[in-house]
């Protein structure tokens, strides 16, 4: 077990209190007002993208979501919406990006909407990309915002062909505060033309304008059969994601753990420190546990050779996810799951600038499992505060899931 860290928490509890499934969940800090956040999910009863905020770091929140995603709000295509991520612009501008689905997953299409005022009142949707049909399904929509460049990232998954026989996952770029987007931008265009599947992609921007994507690479096409985990980089002016780099091999984990419904995912996640140093957080099952590595590359992402099994116990930490605030402190959000007393915690992890372990501190102990409790965590970081977001049921092994969050002085 890693050793502790007691950060200060300013604030812990509930997001959503409606007892429908909410899931999968991101969340973010104003850096024009800190007391400001906002967090997105997947919410079954308004079958959208659940948004909240909170003016006082936390304490309190008010919840929406995005309308006008759905036929019940005039939208005749599409059933229902999810995947949502979340991102604040330097000024303040939120930006929040959302999957919509027709019946039977078709058509499928991405959305974007903004908030100027913290997340109170959102602008229409907008959508950027659709699919017409199951062989044309838009998936997996991540987030981020480029601290150096102030540009909106947005990374997603199209799987095509005949029961999603093969996959590719694109990039937008909008460098205009989310009015207009560039791309789409094939990611590892260059690696293993005959891999079925490349999807789980994350994306970071450099301080010398590049941008770095990660994505999971898969043998076939059953969904927990991840083989190894790859960085290629957009260079400016660039047109694909090239320049592929293998971080490591991996060894998928089960779709369930022992006495547990719901699903594992140890999908990747990447920053970039201010003197350039690409960092790479991912799961793997090779101990026989799930456990979190860290890989570092300092060459520009020409290389990998820095990796660390950072957790190497008995727990199976699930659904890492990373954020790499402008000091170089890289902040960790997973579940630690004890597979002898079937319990769960959310647990907050820190790496200080430079360092290769994590302390960590557990913000919700033995939290309530449903039966799917999402893909991903939420996480955002400056070098002042940190704010984390998960997904806990109010009773075991059904859909009656909450979104909570908390927010921390690191």
């Amino acid at each position: 077990m890693s050793p502790s860290v007691a950060s200060t928490v300013v604030s812990n509890g509930f997001v959503t209190n409606d007892l429908n499934r909410d899931a999968e969940t991101d969340i973010a800090i104003n850096p024009v007002n800190p007391a400001n956040l906002i967090a997105a999910w997947g919410d079954s009863g308004a079958k959208s993208c659940g948004v909240g905020y909170s003016m006082d770091g936390g304490q309190t929140w008010q919840v929406s979501w995005i309308h006008g995603l759905n036929a019940a709000e005039g939208n005749p295509d599409f059933a229902f919406a999810g995947d949502p991520s979340v991102g604040f612009l330097n000024d303040g501008t939120a930006v929040v990006a959302c999957d919509a689905w027709g019946p039977g997953l078709a058509p499928s299409a991405l959305y974007t909407s903004r908030s100027t005022d913290g997340g109170q009142t959102w602008e229409p949707a907008v959508e950027l990309a659709r699919g017409k049909k199951v062989g044309h399904l838009h998936d997996h929509p991540m987030l981020t915002i480029d601290r150096y460049g102030d540009r909106v990232l947005l990374a997603y998954t199209v799987f095509l062909g005949t029961k999603n026989s093969y996959a590719r996952s694109y990039a937008l770029v909008s460098a205009d505060g989310g009015l207009t987007y560039q791309g789409p931008y094939e990611i590892a265009a260059d690696y293993r033309a005959d891999a079925p599947w490349r999807f789980d992609v994350s994306l970071a921007g450099a301080p010398d304008g590049t941008i770095y994507a990660t994505a999971g690479i898969w043998n076939d096409i059953s969904i927990y059969s991840e083989q190894a985990v790859v960085v290629s980089q957009l260079r400016p002016g660039e047109a694909r994601f090239t320049r592929s780099v293998k971080v490591r091999d991996l060894v998928p984990a089960p779709e369930t753990l022992p006495n547990e419904l719901w699903r594992t995912s140890m999908q990747a996640s990447i920053g970039v420190e201010a003197d350039g140093t690409v960092d790479l957080m991912t799961g793997d099952y090779a101990t026989g546990n799930l456990d979190i590595y860290l890989a570092k590359s300092t060459d520009h992402g020409e290389s990998f050779p820095s990796q660390t099994n950072l957790t190497n116990d008995e727990a199976d930490q699930v659904m890492p996810w990373m954020s790499v605030a402008p000091n170089g402190r890289i902040d960790v959000v997973y579940y630690d799951y004890t597979r002898s007393t079937a319990t769960l915690d959310a647990v907050y992890g820190q790496i200080p600038p430079g360092g290769s372990t994590m302390t960590r501190q557990v913000v919700d102990a033995s939290i309530p499992q449903g039966s799917f409790m999402g893909d991903y965590l939420g996480i955002d970081s400056t070098d002042a505060q940190v704010a984390l977001s998960w997904t806990a049921g109010r009773r075991p092994y059904d859909d009656w899931l909450e979104i909570k969050a908390a927010s921390l002085l690191p």
